[in-house]
């Protein structure tokens, strides 16, 4: 006895292996998509696009401030504690309280860049290896990481933060 074989081709469509190319590019499209519609989606009333961090709204005009753009109010950077926010230049930014005293730092970590987070016991933790930063002076308490955070100028414009 024979094999049997079809008698008509078979009609199933083959595709090539996909490229890292296309797979990332549908990653980027499936993760902005939902962004793009929320923002769409958001209250017309809410000129960031829905977005605030730690209770404030990043890029706001400082009331009488001459349009300087506000990172944060003061009221929302805890005592002897600190928050992360949005660089209108690019970046995040930690940024600190003592007393009437505001500081701010680059956020990215000077080992590999990613961001640290807001001060536990002043003290910011980077999540990818482990180094802290003093969150009064920016300097490294514990490695990897071996360049202080970057100083940013920022000063108080009534109850706002804002870039110097």
């Amino acid at each position: 006895m024979t094999a049997v074989e079809p008698t008509s081709p078979t009609n199933t469509p083959t595709t090539a292996p996909r490229s890292r190319r296309d797979v990332l590019c549908g990653l980027m499209v499936a993760l902005v998509v939902p962004g793009a519609v929320l923002a769409a989606c958001s209250d017309s009333s809410d000129s960031s696009g829905g977005a605030t961090t730690n209770g404030s709204t990043p890029g706001g005009s400082t009331p009488g401030g001459g349009g300087a753009a506000g990172l944060t109010a003061v009221a929302d950077v805890p005592e002897g504690g600190g928050v992360i926010v949005a660089n209108p230049e690019g970046g995040m930014l930690l940024i600190v309280r003592e007393g009437d005293e505001v500081k701010a730092y680059n956020a990215a970590c000077t080992h590999m860049g990613t961001t640290v987070e807001a001060p536990v016991d002043g003290v910011s933790t980077c999540p990818n290896h482990g180094s802290q930063f003093n969150a009064a002076d920016g300097s490294v308490k514990k490695g990897p990481a071996a360049q202080p955070l970057a100083t940013v100028d920022v000063k108080v414009e009534g109850d706002q933060v804002v870039l110097a």
